[in-house]
């Protein structure tokens, strides 16, 4: 009859180990999630200027020639990756991988502009898995 307990209680504890799994804290193993990061700014921008952003807009003239996109990070856990994915009417246009460095961090990129990009723009920050951070929308002109 003893024995009998011992195996309800083990199975008792089975199940609430199974139950709680996703309350309990996860060992990392060396790549931190995005969840960790906290994006402090993230913007469109004409130029970057003594390592900040110079000229935030929302349009771009194809005569400015260039369009920055600005990220800062006030948290970064650990040396890690995030790409600026670029689009140009939903149709991907270029992939940027920037890396980011503890405790904080500033990054950007850029495009060259012509004729050919006049239209809707946007760009997804995204950490090295592809969870979205923060979407970026910026038109470019004539």
């Amino acid at each position: 009859m003893r024995i009998r307990f011992v195996y309800i209680d083990a199975v008792c504890l089975a199940v609430c180990l199974f139950l709680l799994q996703p309350l309990l804290p996860v060992k990392n193993g060396g790549s931190a999630h995005a969840s960790q990061l906290e994006l402090f700014q993230a913007l469109m921008a004409e130029e970057i200027y003594s390592n900040a952003p110079r000229n935030p807009t929302g349009v771009f003239s194809v005569k400015q020639k260039k369009a920055v996109c600005f990220t800062s990070f006030n948290q970064v856990p650990q040396k890690m990756i995030i790409y600026h994915n670029w689009y140009h009417r939903d149709v991907p246009s270029a992939k940027i991988r920037l890396t980011l460095k503890p405790p904080r961090w500033s990054t950007y990129s850029s495009i060259e502009l012509n004729k050919t990009d006049i239209g809707p723009w946007r760009v997804e920050v995204t950490d090295e898995t592809g969870y979205v951070l923060e979407v970026l929308r910026f038109s470019v002109t004539e």
